[in-house]
């Protein structure tokens, strides 16, 4: 007769469940929390999740400045049309500024809508940062100005330098100079995830 592993299997079993929930990641690196308690980037924990979002606001929630970037995240036309959230981007003068970006919003947001809210605008980060770190990946890990940069720091340079931008900035010292509020945004940021 064989001997049942049962009595060593299912102790094993609910102790690495319960450290999954309380971790919030399972052996196999998936989420184990509930969606509104986990990072909107695979393998980012929750918390460096938030001290990043608290690092990248820069405004208050209803804030537009001269240069046309809305809300908590600064965000400008231009990246809202990459996250079609608004269609048409263009430079305009708007109060006295040339090349300020704008656009025709996709219905049922306006503009008032997202400047009065704090979800729309934090999902419209998220969003960016989904698609930002695709394009950050490939230089996680190279030196910059003798810091490793992170995925965090990549992202940062990329919500005020652009998808595009990411690249330029990290391997151009002389783009690094240039860019001064990229650059010590990135040093904020670098190395939390």
């Amino acid at each position: 007769m064989r001997p049942t592993l049962l009595p060593v299997v299912l102790p094993v079993a609910i102790f690495s469940f319960l450290g999954g929930v309380c971790l919030g990641k399972s052996r196999r690196g998936l989420s184990m929390l509930p969606p509104e308690r986990s990072s909107p980037l695979p393998g980012v924990p929750r918390l460096a999740w938030e001290k990043f979002v608290a690092i990248m606001v820069v405004a208050p929630k209803a804030h537009r400045s001269k240069r046309g970037r809305l809300g908590y995240f600064g965000m400008d036309a231009r990246r809202l049309a990459d996250l079609e959230l608004v269609r048409n981007p263009r430079k305009v003068r708007l109060g006295g500024e040339d090349g300020v970006w704008a656009g025709d919003w996709v219905a049922p947001l306006t503009e008032d809508g997202f400047l009065g809210s704090a979800e729309a605008q934090l999902e419209a980060f998220n969003r960016s940062c989904r698609r930002l770190a695709s394009k950050a990946a490939p230089h996680v890990g190279e030196v910059v100005d003798g810091r490793r940069a992170s995925l965090s720091g990549l992202l940062a340079v990329g919500h005020l330098a652009g998808e595009e931008g990411i690249a330029g900035w990290t391997l151009d010292p002389a783009v690094r100079k240039r860019f001064e509020a990229t650059t010590a945004r990135f040093a904020e940021a670098n190395g939390i995830f």
